[in-house]
C-alpha cells in the first residue's frame, strides 16, 4: 500500500509565508511602544522595560531545540498549530495585564510560540519541496522575514500611536495564520513511510543518523552572522547620531537612521526574492564567501563613513549578507538532514539565531572599551568579518580541485556542475 505524499497548494505557500513574516516579529512589533510603557509605570527599571523586547528570544534560544524534537516526535503540523496559538494569546497578552513581571512572563511565553513557528515552518517548506523550488521558497522565507519585521513594526508603531497597549493586537494576526494553517496543510509523510513493505520494516533508513558535526558548522555560521547583523539595529542610531551628515532631514536622527535601516532590509528581501536562482549557479561555499565579504566591507565602510553615499552603500552590503546568510544555512541543513530529523535540526538552527542575537550585544562592549568609537567598532567587526571570510575561501578551493560526492545543495546534478 502506497501512502500519497501532500502536495502543497498556493494557499500553502501562502500561510507558509505569512507565519514566516512572525519570525523576526517578536520584539520588534511593541518596541515603538516602549517610551509609553516606561511612562505607564515609572517605577520599572529601563532594564525590565527592555526585557519586553529581549525575553522572546532568550525564551526562542532555551526552547528551540526541545521543541524541534517534540515536532519530529509528534508532528511538525501540531507543533506549528500550537505554537502559533501560542504566539497569539501570549503575544496580545499586553493589552489586559496590569504589571510589568505579568507581561514580561506573557513575553516569555511568546518567544516559546515563536520558537516552535520557526522550527516547524522551515522543517514543513523542507518535506513540501524539492530541489531548486526548495531553495526559491527558503529565499521567500527570508524574505518574509525582512518584510515582516518591516510591516509589523510599522503597524505596531501605528498601533501605538492609539495607546501603548494597542501595540500588543498586534499579534492577533495570529488567529489568520493559525486557522490557515488548520485548512491548507497536512503532515508531511516520511520518505521511508512512503511505502510500506515487509514486516518488521524500521521507519529509519538504514544508515541514517543526526549530523551533528556538519551541522555544528552551520550553527556557528549562522551564529557569527547574526552576531554581525545585529550590530545594525542596536549601535547603527549611535553612529548616525554623532554624524553631522546625518541631520539632513534635521536634529531627529533616529529617523535617518530609521530610513537607513530599512533600506538594508529591502536590499535583504530583494536577495531573498532571487535566491533560488542564486542557489541554483553556485557552491554554497561560494554564496557564504559573498555573504561573510559583504558583511565585512560593510561594516568596515561603515567605519569610514563620511557621507550619506557611503552610509547608503554600507547598508546595502550588510543587508546582502543577512539575505543571502539565512536562506544558505536552511538549505545547508536540509541538505545533509535525514527527514525524520529535520525538526531538532531546524531546533537548533533557531537556538543559534537568536544566540547570535544575544551575543551581539555582550560583544559590542568590550569591542568599545578598546576601540573608544562607534566608527571604529564597525570597522573592528568589519575585519573580524573578513578574516571570517577565509575558511570558505579555502573550503571553495578545496571543493573545486579536490571535489567530493557530497551535493553542495540539495538541487538537481546538472546544476551542481
Amino acid at each position: 500500500m502506497t501512502v500519497t505524499q501532500f502536495k502543497p497548494t498556493k494557499w500553502t505557500f501562502l500561510f507558509l509565508m505569512l507565519a514566516a513574516m512572525m519570525i523576526l516579529m517578536g520584539g520588534a512589533a511593541v518596541a515603538p511602544a516602549l517610551p509609553l510603557i516606561s511612562q505607564a509605570f515609572p517605577d520599572a527599571s529601563d532594564a525590565s522595560i527592555s526585557l519586553i523586547v529581549t525575553l522572546p528570544a532568550l525564551a526562542i534560544a532555551i526552547t528551540g531545540l526541545f521543541l524541534g524534537i517534540l515536532s519530529d516526535k509528534i508532528g511538525k503540523i501540531r507543533v506549528l498549530a500550537a505554537s502559533v496559538a501560542v504566539f497569539t494569546i501570549a503575544g496580545s497578552s499586553g493589552y489586559y495585564l496590569t504589571s510589568i513581571p505579568a507581561i514580561l512572563a506573557g513575553r516569555f511565553i511568546l518567544g516559546i510560540g515563536i520558537a516552535g513557528i520557526i522550527c516547524t515552518t522551515s522543517a514543513l517548506i523542507v518535506c513540501y519541496y524539492d530541489g531548486i523550488s526548495r531553495a526559491r521558497v527558503l529565499g521567500y522565507q527570508a524574505a518574509a522575514m525582512g518584510v515582516g519585521v518591516l510591516i509589523l513594526e510599522t503597524s505596531g508603531g501605528l498601533l501605538a500611536g492609539i495607546s501603548w497597549r494597542a501595540a500588543f493586537l498586534i499579534y492577533l494576526l495570529g488567529v489568520l495564520i493559525f486557522f490557515g494553517v488548520l485548512l491548507t496543510m497536512k503532515e508531511p509523510v516520511r520518505k521511508c513511510e512512503e511505502s510500506k513493505a515487509a514486516p518488521g520494516e524500521t521507519k529509519t533508513a538504514p544508515g541514517e543518523t543526526f549530523p551533528i558535526t556538519p551541522l555544528l558548522l552551520a550553527y556557528v555560521t549562522l551564529f557569527m552572522g547574526n552576531l554581525l547583523f545585529f550590530l545594525m539595529p542596536t549601535k547603527f542610531p549611535y553612529l548616525i547620531a554623532n554624524m553631522d551628515a546625518a541631520r539632513i532631514l534635521g536634529e531627529n536622527t533616529a529617523l535617518t537612521a530609521g530610513i537607513f535601516l530599512g533600506i538594508g532590509g529591502c536590499a535583504s528581501a530583494i536577495l531573498g526574492i532571487f535566491y533560488g536562482r542564486i542557489a541554483w549557479r553556485f557552491h554554497r561555499y561560494t554564496i557564504l564567501t559573498v555573504t561573510l565579504l559583504a558583511f565585512g566591507l560593510g561594516l568596515c565602510i561603515l567605519g569610514f563613513a563620511t557621507s550619506l553615499v557611503m552610509v547608503g552603500l554600507a547598508v546595502i552590503l550588510v543587508g546582502v549578507g543577512e539575505g543571502l546568510l539565512m536562506p544558505t544555512i536552511l538549505t545547508w541543513i536540509a541538505a545533509i538532514t535525514p527527514q525524520q530529523f529535520l525538526g531538532r535540526a531546524m531546533g537548533g538552527f533557531s537556538v543559534s539565531l537568536n544566540i547570535g542575537q544575544f551575543a551581539s550585544a555582550l560583544a559590542v562592549v568590550p569591542v568599545i572599551a578598546l576601540v573608544t568609537t562607534y566608527g571604529n567598532m564597525f570597522l573592528a567587526f568589519g575585519c573580524m568579518a573578513l578574516v571570517l571570510a577565509v575558511p570558505y575561501v579555502v573550503a571553495l578551493i578545496k571543493e573545486k580541485y579536490y571535489p567530493v560526492q557530497a551535493a553542495p545543495i540539495d538541487l538537481p546534478l546538472a546544476a551542481q556542475k
